[in-house]
């Protein structure tokens, strides 16, 4: 009888115990136009899924006590980054859409965003009103992040590129080998649309790689016109709307890192 009762104790203290390592987060995701968001992945600070949101925008999800930040992802939508205060369990989430912006300066671009993020408090508290959210206080922390810095990163980037493939187009001449890969990057399990020319790749790394010949160069777009030499393994190519085999040409925009078929 007494080994029943310390079996049934421990039994109890394990449970609360368990209980005591984890708490629950409830909560709704909607848009800035007071839309329901359903699918809404919502993650750690180790990009590690916790769960997502219903066709309603509403979600539970079981967290461990010491998480205090959680972040919303969601395709066509800005990426939210919150953290936890002090006994905050019922979260309530606007999410603003990731906006295109043309021909603007990466200062305006930021200085709009952030017109937009000011305006959070008050869409919350216009889904209150409508009853889409049930809580009066935000019990989370939210802070505007500028794109300039990322943006910046990306512009630099882009244009070390463009010099290193001006400089590939002179040092390719008529004649020249080259190999261009086409579908699957396996090495990065991702879909490429855009072909970089490349030395040593081979069909264990994309679906396909094709070598050519260069049989003429136009300065524009850095255009090669290339025409089938190898396929590695494969007889033909179906590739907009067009059979390549050994023998069809095609060209290769190097600026674009685009492939055109002359259908």
């Amino acid at each position: 009888m007494r080994i029943n009762t310390i079996a049934i104790l421990a039994v109890l203290l394990s449970s609360l115990n368990l209980n005591g390592q984890t708490r629950s987060i409830y909560g709704r995701v909607i848009s800035e136009y007071l839309e329901p968001l359903p699918g809404v992945h919502i993650e750690n600070s180790d990009n590690v899924l916790l769960g997502k949101t219903d066709m309603d925008g509403q979600f539970k999800i079981s967290i461990p006590q010491e998480t205090d930040s959680l972040l919303f992802r969601f395709v066509g939508m800005e990426w939210t980054d919150i953290r936890l205060k002090k006994d905050c369990d019922t979260v309530e989430v606007v999410m603003i859409y990731d906006g295109t912006y043309d021909f603007m300066s990466f200062k305006k671009i930021d200085k709009i965003r952030k017109k937009r993020f000011e305006k959070l408090p008050n869409i919350h508290s216009d889904a209150l009103q409508k009853g889409l959210f049930t809580t009066k206080t935000i019990c989370y922390e939210r802070e505007f992040k500028p794109d300039k810095p990322k943006l910046d990163a990306i512009r630099k980037e882009l244009k070390e590129l463009s010099k290193t493939n001006k400089n590939d187009f002179k040092d390719l001449s008529i004649g020249d080998s080259v190999k261009i890969p086409f579908g699957i990057d396996t090495s990065e399990k991702r879909i490429s649309t855009h072909y970089s020319l490349c030395k040593d790749c081979t069909e264990e790394d994309y679906d396909y790689v094709i070598t050519g010949q260069i049989i003429s160069k136009q300065r524009r777009k850095l255009t090669l016109n290339i025409k089938i030499t190898e396929m590695q393994n494969y007889d033909s190519l179906e590739y907009g709307g067009k059979n390549l085999t050994v023998g069809s040409d095609f060209k290769y925009e190097m600026k674009y890192f685009d492939v055109i078929i002359n259908k």
